[in-house]
């Protein structure tokens, strides 16, 4: 082989070596694009979520270690939740320092594989105990919260996690088990009972609102989000207040409270925010701790 020969086989691995870096920084880049965009569409998604729970902070999705926390508002689980909730940068971070501290002080891998697997557990209980409260609280059953704990059932979990954040006919509302029918008995018809809501005190004294089953009132400051709708004055009452819907087949009423003020009863008690709330007819709600605003549910 002469020089010439030399000469060319360097060029050739020159020219070899100057493709597979190119090729090597394209893979690169859209590497870091399809990471960019897949967390994108996920903070969004979780957006839309967080809005149909009425959450709010539309930025913390964005952000790493926030995007946990306002899942956990959501699903109005403990804070905690976050260092033990699935395969996030947080948990990742938490363990590596924690098994690389823990090596570092007992030099024994087994205690760090013993601890790695305790660990382990406790991120599938807590995230099954998440998402369990999740999907009941979209009105699915509970136990869809196994298809987040079992990995090939993954791509079925991402599913139903963007059902939930973009379908208009999924909303926020506890999930109610069926009620069994015994064997080779009819559905028991549907009572047409009717409801009444009536104004006694504040903004609305004396109005009635006639309500069949299924029918929702929405109370608030906000013209978007209610169909009554309260004066921007009146800072007792919050944008979305609270949601009331007769149920003709039980004859009574749900109320769910989504207020920071409160939505309470004669009793002075207050309902519990965004849990759905059964109440008998004649019950009285209020408005805010104030008062002025009073509805009877006839």
């Amino acid at each position: 082989m002469d020089l010439s020969d030399l000469m060319s086989l360097e060029r050739t691995i020159s020219d070899l070596a100057d493709s597979l870096s190119t090729i090597f920084t394209m893979l690169t880049i859209l590497g870091i694009a399809f990471f960019l965009a897949t967390y994108f569409v996920n903070g969004y998604a979780l957006m839309c979520t967080g809005r149909k729970s009425k959450v709010d902070g539309d930025f913390m999705p964005f952000i790493p270690v926030a995007r946990q926390i306002y899942q956990m508002k959501i699903a109005r689980c403990p804070i905690w939740y976050i260092f033990f909730f699935g395969v996030t940068l947080l948990t990742e971070v938490s363990v590596g320092l924690i098994l690389w501290l823990l090596f570092k002080l007992t030099g024994s891998f087994t205690i760090c594989t013993v601890l790695l697997v305790v660990y382990a557990l406790a991120n599938m209980v807590v995230t099954f105990l998440y998402y369990h409260k999740f999907y009941s609280l979209f009105g699915f059953n509970p136990n869809t919260a196994w298809i987040h704990i079992i990995p090939a059932f993954y791509p079925i979990a991402n599913v139903f996690v963007m059902l939930i954040a973009f379908s208009d006919s999924i909303h926020f509302g506890k999930y109610v088990a069926p009620t069994p029918v015994p064997s080779g008995a009819a559905p028991a018809p549907v009572p047409q009972n009717r409801g009444v809501i009536v104004g006694i005190a504040g903004m609305y004294k004396d109005a009635t609102f006639d309500l069949t089953d299924g029918t929702e009132l929405v109370f608030g400051r906000s013209t978007q989000d209610c169909n009554i709708v309260f004066d921007q004055s009146a800072t007792d009452v919050s944008r979305k207040h609270c949601v009331v819907r007769f149920d003709g087949r039980a004859n009574q009423y749900v109320v769910t409270d989504y207020s920071s003020n409160g939505t309470y009863l004669e009793s002075g008690s207050r309902l519990e925010s965004g849990q759905p709330k059964q109440l008998t007819k004649g019950t009285v709600i209020y408005l805010g701790s104030s008062r002025r605003n009073a509805f009877r549910l006839n």
